[in-house]
């Protein structure tokens, strides 16, 4: 009997020690996601995205032609671009604040395809003067229907459980990010009033909370920042997140989807690796230009 007592505990010891460890790395790791411990200089910093803005441009730009071929996409990652209309919503707006010369080329040659090929509602995401037919692809997920509905309410009106879907506070993960989108829509293209501010304030704050405890720096991770910061609310983007995004994006200028191996999901995993896409890239463009052009004030309070 004794000695059956001491080998329950003998192997008992091992097992209560793994939720032990397993709180304290998690504890660490969040730590790490919102503490900077590096000590960086406003210059240092704004260095730092200096070279991820040169660089993000440079990856974007070789990614279309520049030999004024009449095709617009030569690889995969320019036809993605292309093809998602909130994309070239995000390269508009950043060459736009930028000022780059070659990312307005690339812009404007992508408004012309979507001014002369009809694309429905979606197109207004582009540019706002499109005028297209009320059409919207079937295809689309609720979170597209959302966004159109945003711009065009009376031409895509929403089913009463899509409604309750989209005004939910309930959501999470990319379905919260993609609601503050919607409402980013709703705001720019019919105004700000007390209920949509409400509504904003409520989502931008659960994404920061969001933010804080998910430390993975996947597609997710910048497309919170992103849309944070779209939203006008640099005040809850914390440093550490700009920091940490600008050391994912890989050397050739571009960023992952995935944390190695681990996707934005909390139990998704993913093939992508380490590979440049489009997706992540438009969005840590989309960050860092809006830092740069739209909110320097936010580097001045959080860099010495």
């Amino acid at each position: 009997m004794v000695r059956r007592i001491e080998l329950r505990a003998w192997v008992s010891r091992p097992l209560l020690a793994i939720p032990v460890v397993a709180a304290t790395g998690f504890a660490l790791a969040v730590l790490n996601n919102n503490v900077s411990l590096s000590g960086l200089s406003r210059a240092d910093f704004t260095n730092s995205l200096d070279r991820s803005l040169a660089a993000s441009t440079d990856w974007t730009a070789s990614q279309f032609p520049s030999d004024g071929s009449q095709r617009l996409m030569v690889t995969d990652s320019g036809a993605a671009f292309a093809s998602n209309p909130a994309l070239v919503h995000m390269l508009v707006d950043l060459s736009g604040i930028s000022g780059d010369l070659r990312l307005q080329e690339i812009s404007s040659k992508i408004v012309a395809v979507y001014r002369r090929t009809p694309v429905g509602l979606v197109g207004k995401m582009v540019d706002p003067t499109i005028a297209e037919p009320p059409t919207v692809d079937p295809k689309f997920e609720e979170y597209q229907r959302w966004m159109v509905h945003a711009i065009s309410p009376a031409e895509l009106p929403l089913s009463d459980a899509e409604r309750a879907n989209m005004f939910s506070d309930k959501l999470r993960m990319y379905n919260l990010t993609h609601q503050l989108f919607a409402f980013y829509f709703s705001r720019k293209f019919h105004g700000d009033t007390p209920e949509l501010h409400g509504l904003m304030d409520r989502a931008e704050q659960r994404i920061a909370t969001e933010a804080t405890y998910d430390f993975r720096v996947t597609d997710l991770y910048l497309e919170r920042i992103a849309f944070l910061l779209a939203a006008g609310r640099p005040d809850l983007v914390k440093p550490r997140w700009v920091e940490r995004a600008l050391a994912a994006q890989r050397s050739d200028g571009a960023w992952p989807y995935t944390w190695g191996a681990w996707g934005p999901h909390l139990l998704g995993f993913a093939d992508s690796g380490e590979r440049s896409l489009a997706h992540p890239t438009g969005l840590g463009m989309w960050l860092t230009n809006m830092l740069k052009y739209r909110y320097p004030e936010w580097i001045e309070k959080n860099y010495r």
